[in-house]
C-alpha cells in the first residue's frame, strides 16, 4: 500500500503527532521551543519592538515583529504634510 497515505511526512509523523495545532488551544506556552524565541510565547521585548528593531532574544538576533512602525502623528496629519 505505498503511497496511499502519504498525508504527513517528516518528524510529525514519527512523533505520531495528527493535530500539532491543536496543542496550541488550552496551553499558550505549548509550542515554546527552547532556543527558538520565533515559536510560542514571544519575549516582552520582540512583542513590544518597533519593526525598524534589530531585537536579540535567547542569544539570537532577529528583526522586529511585521507591521506599519508606530509613528507619533495620526494618518490624517501624515497625509497633511504629505501634501504639502
Amino acid at each position: 500500500m505505498r503511497g496511499k497515505n502519504r498525508g504527513m511526512v517528516g518528524w510529525w509523523k514519527r512523533r505520531r503527532e495528527e493535530h500539532r495545532a491543536d496543542k496550541q488551544e488550552g496551553d499558550v506556552h505549548a509550542l515554546d521551543r527552547e532556543g527558538d524565541p520565533r515559536g510560542g510565547v514571544q519575549d516582552d521585548a520582540y512583542r513590544h519592538a518597533d519593526p525598524r528593531d534589530v531585537v536579540v532574544a535567547e542569544g539570537i538576533a532577529m528583526s522586529g515583529p511585521a507591521g506599519a512602525p508606530q509613528e507619533p502623528e495620526s494618518a490624517e496629519e501624515r497625509r497633511d504634510a504629505d501634501r504639502t
